[in-house]
């Protein structure tokens, strides 16, 4: 069994000088990813710029999603996970569900490729496993108790009340077109008692040493995202506002936990560094995906244009002098046993989230995904860092029960 993963967004990570070796930390490689043959309306997906999107509009109209489906951004997906997990030392959630009724009954929102549901379905065999998302890009043959709908969380849901013992929710920023409906969704399909859980990453760069410039071209592009988000309709910075929306819609025993994500096989501690390793590859094969509908459209970058801000801010990644950071945010919360409308919010909790040992599912080498950067200079001085502080949509379900597939 893994030890709880603290809240560590307070404590030092050090930065090791003297390890000039990196390139040993990435190769390049791909993980294939099946897609499912369903109805001409959800496959029939939109290309632009090279890059392949959602069909998928649903009543909402969020066909419109920013970030690509492609395997390209699938690969990403198994990258992002990864930090996830390790960051949470292993776990693939902190709320505390499970221990008492291993038959659970579980949605995941906007589950992407799949693999947090597929983890989850072997951590827990006796549960049922939902994965919800706007395209069928998931496996085909994956674990029996797992299935995939294709559908718009933003629409009616097609779940009945009381429902579900835990809702899961990962990197769910720019697409969700109202947080208050959302949540209010979620408690109507949560079992009274249920769980919810938010995993939001802050998209803004930092680092406790001045080691990142003012004049970046990183807090540049992160600025001239924020603009065209807001053209766009739609925010990123979501991760540090979930708790007070939680506790505004009626959830009990709110708990946020934050966590650094270091960018860079910077930090001297081993663990860091793996993790930082592995969050460098993951962010430069986030980036591309992550801009180039919103910069192109909503801000008016020529694709040339574009292409050069990308090498300067993937230069500024790679570059072992800038120790940068960004941080994760964790928050669960539980449905309350009585009607919910009738029972006032609480304000934080002391409840100690479960580590569960997972040990016998299934690995992914993720060395094999990632990307080759270049040797940093080195440095003689270790550093330590300060850390300071309409009506209801129709689902379809695919996924052939049986085994994962590779």
């Amino acid at each position: 069994m893994s030890s709880p993963a603290p809240s560590i967004y307070h404590d030092a990570i050090l930065v090791d000088s003297d390890d000039t070796d990196y390139d040993h930390y990435f190769d390049e490689g791909g993980i294939t990813s099946t897609a499912a043959s369903l109805a001409s309306q959800i496959t029939d997906y939109r290309y632009e710029n090279g890059r392949r999107y959602h069909a998928y509009h649903g009543h909402s109209g969020s066909g419109s999603y920013w970030a690509p489906n492609d395997e390209a951004q699938q690969q990403q997906e198994e990258l992002f996970h990864l930090v996830y997990t390790l960051r949470l030392n292993g776990d693939l959630f902190l709320a505390p569900v499970g221990m008492e009724c291993p038959k659970l009954k579980v949605l995941d929102l906007g589950t992407g490729n799949g693999i947090w549901c597929i983890d989850m379905a072997h951590a827990f065999p006796q549960s049922e496993i939902i994965g919800n998302d706007l395209s069928p890009i998931q496996p085909t043959y994956v674990p029996p108790n797992v299935q995939f709908e294709i559908d718009d969380f933003n629409d009616e849901w097609v779940h009945p009340a009381n429902h579900f013992d835990f809702i899961h929710g990962r990197a769910l920023y720019g697409s969700v077109t109202s947080w208050d409906q959302l949540l209010r969704k979620v408690l109507h399909a949560l079992k009274p008692g249920g769980w919810w859980e938010s995993v939001e990453t802050m998209v803004e760069f930092q680092c406790d040493d001045g080691s990142l410039p003012e004049d970046s071209a990183v807090k540049y592009w992160v600025g001239i995202m924020r603009i065209a988000c807001e053209r766009a309709g739609t925010s990123f910075d979501v991760a540090g506002r979930v708790k007070e929306w939680c506790e505004a819609a009626g959830f009990e025993e709110v708990t946020q936990r934050v966590y650094k994500l270091p960018i860079g096989p910077w930090p001297k501690d081993k663990s860091e560094k793996t993790l930082g390793s592995y969050n460098l590859a993951n962010m430069l094969s986030a980036c591309d995906g992550f801009s180039l509908h919103l910069l192109t459209k909503f801000y008016g970058m020529s694709v040339p244009e574009l292409n050069d801000l990308m090498d300067r801010v993937k230069a500024e990644m790679k570059n072992k002098k800038i120790h940068s950071y960004f941080r994760m945010w964790v928050c669960y919360a539980r449905k309350p046993e009585a009607p919910y409308e009738s029972r006032p919010s609480s304000r934080g909790s002391t409840i100690r989230p479960p580590a569960y040992d997972l040990s016998g599912g299934e690995t992914t080498d993720c060395a094999s995904i990632t990307e080759e950067y270049d040797e940093y200079e080195e440095d003689d001085t270790d550093v330590e860092t300060s850390q300071r502080a309409s009506p209801p949509a129709k689902s379809i379900y695919h996924g052939r029960r049986g085994h994962r597939g590779h």
